[in-house]
């Protein structure tokens, strides 16, 4: 504490205490963690748009792969873990990991406080909805944050890119590069058979067309 003299006109001195602030305390901050769980099986391009968009909301975000026993996987865990490892490594918040049981037990172990979840259409919410009550009842400080895919992924999900990948059919600009290797590696006769099929209608259109320049 300071003390000062100052003088008024036709005053006498009047002594004013003056505390002087050295600095504050300040508490801790903060840190967001959020999961974002799924099988991942494959992982999509509409994955990698919610974890890069998710990355920057949370401090930390943990892209959590889910271990059911009770499914056939066409990537097992290792190997979904090695893709998302290289797919997400140039985020420094993001990090893969493993898990199973309840989603709720999961987040308490990490010292996650939300749950980032995807939505693509309205059969997609009312799922996640039920998910979302069940887990705010089973841990009311846990909370969810829906997110809306980008436009161009909003019919995309791992689903409908195995079956596609094992009837032959194209899942470029569906998936990574990465992933589409090895889904080649995983599925390469059916990749085989889709590449056979698309070369006969490229020549049976190359036939056509020289047939109607001739007519």
């Amino acid at each position: 504490m300071v003390l000062r003299s100052v003088c008024l006109p036709h005053s006498c001195p009047t002594r004013i205490n003056v505390r002087r602030c050295t600095g504050f305390s300040r508490g801790p901050l903060h840190k967001t963690t959020a999961i974002y769980p799924g099988s991942f099986d494959p992982p999509t391009n509409g994955h990698l748009d919610l974890i890069e968009r998710g990355s920057k909301i949370f401090d930390e975000l943990i892209v959590a792969i889910l271990r059911n026993p009770d499914k056939d996987p066409l990537f097992n865990v290792s190997e979904r873990v090695a893709m998302l490892e290289a797919l997400t490594s140039q985020y420094g918040n993001v990090r893969v990991d493993t898990f199973d049981g309840l989603t709720v037990d999961y987040a308490d172990r990490v010292g996650a406080s939300s749950v980032l979840r995807g939505i693509r259409a309205l059969s997609d919410y009312e799922y996640e909805l039920q998910m979302a009550l069940m887990n705010r009842k089973l841990r009311p400080e846990l909370e969810t944050v829906f997110m809306m895919p980008a436009e161009k992924y909003s019919y995309l999900s791992s689903r409908l890119v195995r079956e596609v990948a094992k009837l032959g059919g194209s899942v470029k600009g569906l998936v990574p590069e990465l992933v589409e290797q090895n889904l080649r590696g995983k599925l390469d006769p059916a990749f085989k058979f889709g590449e056979f099929r698309a070369a006969q209608e490229t020549r049976s259109e190359s036939r056509k067309s020289r047939a109607r320049k001739k007519a």
